[in-house]
This record gives C-alpha cells, structure tokens and sequence, in this order.
C-alpha cells in the first residue's frame, strides 16, 4: 500500500507541478501581452480568450488530484474534528463512496465525449487544439480520482495509516 501511495503522490504532486510552474505563468503572459495589446496598439490576439480557457479548465484538472490527496478541500472540519473516531469513520466513508460516484459520472461522460469528438476531429475555432484533449484530461482526472478514493476507502475500512485522513497524520496528542 506504501508503494502505491508513493505512486499517487509523484503522479499528483507532478500534475500539479506542471500546472502552476508551466501553465498559469503562460496564461499570465498571454493575458499581459493581450492587454496591452488591446488597449496600446488596438490589435488583440482573437485566440487568446480561448487559450486561456482551454489551460484554465488544464490548471483544475492537474491541481485536483493534489488538493484531494491533501485533503484540502473546503468542508466542515469544526464539526468533523468534535465527533468520535467511529463517526468521523463513517461520514469518511460516506464522503468517499459520495466522490466516487461523482468522479464516476463525470469521466464515464467525459470518455464518450472523447470518442465523439475523437472520431469527428473536432477542434477549437481559433487555436485549433482538439477538443477531445479536453475530454481526454478530465477523463484522466477521474480515473485518478476514483483510484485514491478506492485507496481511501480501503485504509478508512481496514486501519491503514496511508491515504487516511490528512489532519489526522501528526496530530498526537
């Protein structure tokens, strides 16, 4: 199970990586540039607004991995943290069944998108990129997603100190 975790943890701290050192900053610039563009030289770039979407819905699908593996996302952990062990367990359990069925839906959607767009060659209007690679990341993001959650799920159940929850590594008290 530690080897696994290993995995899961350089594949999403890589993703995520990826997306703020590489993708944000070349968004940054394309809007800067655009801007100024626009508004001192009265000449954007057409293409721009669509690049830019394209690597913002990128940016969400490499970071997500990560803020889960984190547990970072926003919930209520006053609440949380003041039930007993077993309780906190179980709505772990819930949360957990409760993401893989949405994780599910999402990629199950996303991969017959893939192969519709796939098939017709579909690309965006101005930068041209193919709109199956859209598809193709968000179905990445879910099939990683679903792999943790099935790890979390297997260590909330059975007491394994990996993928448990992230507040409670190091809190002894």
């Amino acid at each position: 199970m530690n080897s696994i975790q290993k995995a899961f943890m350089l594949i999403s701290v890589n993703l995520d990586k990826l997306g703020g050192l590489l993708v944000l900053p070349a968004i940054s610039i394309i809007v800067i540039v655009d801007v100024f563009k626009r508004y001192a030289l009265n000449d954007p770039w057409i293409w721009s607004l669509e690049f830019n979407e394209w690597m913002l819905m990128l940016i969400f699908a490499f970071a997500i991995p990560e803020c889960t593996r984190q547990n970072g996302h926003v919930r209520m952990e006053l609440l949380i943290a003041n039930l007993p062990k077993r309780s906190q367990e179980t709505m772990d359990v819930v949360y957990v069944v409760c993401a893989i069925s949405i994780f599910y839906l999402l990629g199950f959607h996303a991969w017959e998108e893939f192969l519709f767009d796939y098939e017709l060659g579909r690309i965006t209007e101005f930068v041209r990129l193919p709109i199956w690679g859209h598809h193709l990341a968000i179905f990445g993001m879910c099939v990683i997603l679903i792999a943790y959650y099935l790890l979390r799920l297997i260590a909330t159940i059975f007491n394994f100190s990996e993928f448990s929850r992230t507040e409670s590594v190091g809190m002894e008290e």
